[in-house]
């Protein structure tokens, strides 16, 4: 019989899945930091949303929060 490892004790405690998380979005400034560390993205014309897959279920969020998904309703939005 070969060795079998046993399966370390869970660290923590199982939370719910979170609903939307409010995005940090940019903010308007002088001048562009110079700094070695300084990082940016650049936005591309399109839409920013938030993927939540849990177990099977998909839900996407557009940046203010609404369920993408039920938009598609009246047309608009992601079907999955």
């Amino acid at each position: 019989m070969a060795f079998q490892r046993r399966k370390p004790a869970a660290i923590g405690v199982k939370a719910p899945f979170p609903g939307f998380v409010e995005p940090a979005l940019a903010s308007s400034i002088e001048k562009v930091p110079s700094r070695a560390r300084w990082v940016h993205e650049i936005k591309f014309d399109g839409y920013r949303v938030q993927v939540h897959l849990a177990s099977e279920a998909v839900t996407v969020f557009t940046r203010r929060g609404h369920d993408w998904c039920t938009a598609t309703e009246s047309g608009h939005g992601y079907s999955s």
